[in-house]
Parts: structure tokens; C-alpha cells; sequence
């Protein structure tokens, strides 16, 4: 049985290389960080990170997200609620 292609993200933070569904999609948007839904696709540039407490705050504190998406980002979501909407979707594991 044939799967197709399963597109491979890297994390901002570790650098793993990871399938896309296991990882967290964050987009600038009007210099506000956004975490995007599997539904609604948005456009613009993105940047993925692992489902985890230690990437999440690594990349967050070392300001690796802001050089991943090129731009100032004034309203940063916590740590907690990316990994709060991750686990709602069911990435986490």
C-alpha cells in the first residue's frame, strides 16, 4: 500500500528533522505570532517547531523565532499556551 509523500519540517530550536504533523506551525502575521491550524492553511512565512516545553522556551528565549520568520514579532504567545493549542490538535504526545 502506497502513503505518498510525507513532507519533513526542521525545528527552529533542536534542528531535528521531524514528519510536519508532529510539529508546530508559527507564522508572523502583522508582527503578531501566530500558531496555525491543520484546517485553515495561512500564507506568508512560517517557521516549525517540536512539541515540546524545552524547543518551545529555547526558541522563545533566544529570540530564534523572530530570526526564522525575518521578522519583529511585538506580540509573542507563552510557551504554555502553544503547547496548550498543540495538545488540544493532538500533536503532543
Amino acid at each position: 500500500m502506497k502513503k505518498g509523500h510525507i513532507p519533513i519540517r526542521t525545528c527552529v530550536a533542536c534542528r531535528s528533522k521531524r514528519p510536519a504533523f508532529e510539529m508546530i506551525r508559527l507564522v508572523a502575521l502583522e508582527k503578531a505570532l501566530i500558531e496555525t491550524n491543520r484546517k485553515i492553511n495561512l500564507g506568508g512565512r512560517g517557521c516549525y517547531i517540536c512539541p515540546s516545553e524545552i524547543c518551545a522556551a529555547k526558541a522563545l528565549k533566544k529570540r530564534l523565532l523572530q530570526k526564522a520568520l525575518r521578522s519583529e514579532i511585538e506580540i509573542i504567545p507563552s510557551v504554555q499556551s502553544i503547547l496548550k493549542r498543540s495538545r488540544q490538535k493532538g500533536v503532543c504526545g
